[in-house]
């Protein structure tokens, strides 16, 4: 079983420097996907995980690009989640997953772009085995 850990660090000038980090845990699955997505693609789906958010440890989705026309979506095969903009990197850790409303087993990216292709990273830790 692999252990993960993670690590964020925010740097004010003239202000506060912060971090906060995990102990590492144990996760029994790890999926990486790399998509394009293209200009106009609307609600590509990305599978994510078979289960409940409870088994999610972590998702972490970054782009090559952000901006107001690039947006996801979680959903658990039937209701979908309120898109979120991909204005930056997220990151959904443990229990924030369930913050999402729906059990992430699918993500839904959409890019609303007339001209421009992105690259989507995904990256998801999990429980394959949850009790």
């Amino acid at each position: 079983m692999a252990e993960m850990s993670w690590t964020v660090s925010i740097q004010i000038s003239g202000g506060p420097n912060l971090s906060a980090s995990s102990a590492p845990q144990s996760v029994e699955a790890t999926d990486r996907v790399a998509v394009t997505l293209a200009a106009g693609d609307s609600d590509r789906v990305i599978e994510l995980q078979p289960g409940a958010a409870s088994a999610i440890r972590l998702i972490l989705i970054k782009s090559s690009r952000y901006g107001a026309e690039f947006t996801a979506k979680a959903s658990d095969g039937v209701t979908d989640s309120e898109p979120v903009t991909l204005d930056g990197p997220q990151v959904l850790t443990a229990g924030t997953a369930a913050l999402l409303g729906v059990a992430p087993q699918q993500l839904k990216l959409s890019n609303a772009s007339a001209d421009q292709d992105i690259e989507i990273e995904v990256f998801v830790a999990r429980d394959a085995t949850p009790s």
